[in-house]
């Protein structure tokens, strides 16, 4: 049997915020580990290992928090799923989506700013990050935030209501964070 594309689009949103996640959770225990060493200290010998898995992982975090909550044609976001649902009879509550599109515009800017373009700023990264007031407690509520109101849109279709996709989504996104802090641990021995 084929999946409807209401549960197909879900489905890529919620493996891509997986994703997104999980690269969240190293960036932050990269920097819980070793705080601001990773940057200011080029010359260490972690910084050349942390250093480029550090932005990687804040590229792959910025890109994709955007990119599951913006409003574009073809692209498989909250936006799109909410309109798929409502399609089908449910109510969406549109301010489940204009709360996402808060989220959306905290991050785009910056995303825009240092990962989508060669940026001439990118050598002012940790100021920019603390201009744009992005903080690791913004950024667990707002991840918190995106992933309630994906649950919320999902409960709203038959079809989703009863999905484990999300307790699946929080043991890969547990079990990276658990597999990251031990090889830090490591590392720091």
């Amino acid at each position: 049997m084929e999946e409807s594309k209401v549960a197909v689009v879900y489905r890529l949103i919620a493996s891509r915020l997986t994703e997104t996640r999980q690269a969240y959770s190293i960036s932050k225990a990269l920097h819980d580990a070793f705080g601001d060493r990773i940057l200011a200290t080029q010359l260490s010998r972690i910084a050349s290992v942390t250093s480029p898995i550090l932005w990687s992982c804040q590229l792959a975090t910025f890109v994709g928090l955007v990119s599951v909550l913006e409003n574009k044609d073809g692209s498989a976001s909250i936006p799109l799923f909410a309109r798929l649902v409502r399609a089908e009879g449910a109510e969406v509550p549109v301010e489940l989506e204009a709360e996402a599109a808060v989220i959306c515009e905290r991050y785009r800017v910056f995303r825009n700013k240092l990962f989508s373009h060669n940026s001439t700023q990118r050598e002012h990264h940790r100021e920019i990050f603390d201009e744009a007031k992005i903080s690791w407690d913004q950024l667990d509520a707002d991840f918190d935030a995106v992933e309630r109101i994906l649950a919320l849109v999902a409960d709203m279709n038959h079809e989703l209501s009863i999905d484990p996709v999300p307790f699946l989504m929080l043991r890969d996104v547990k079990s990276t964070e658990s597999m990251i802090k031990k090889l830090l641990a490591n590392i720091q021995e």
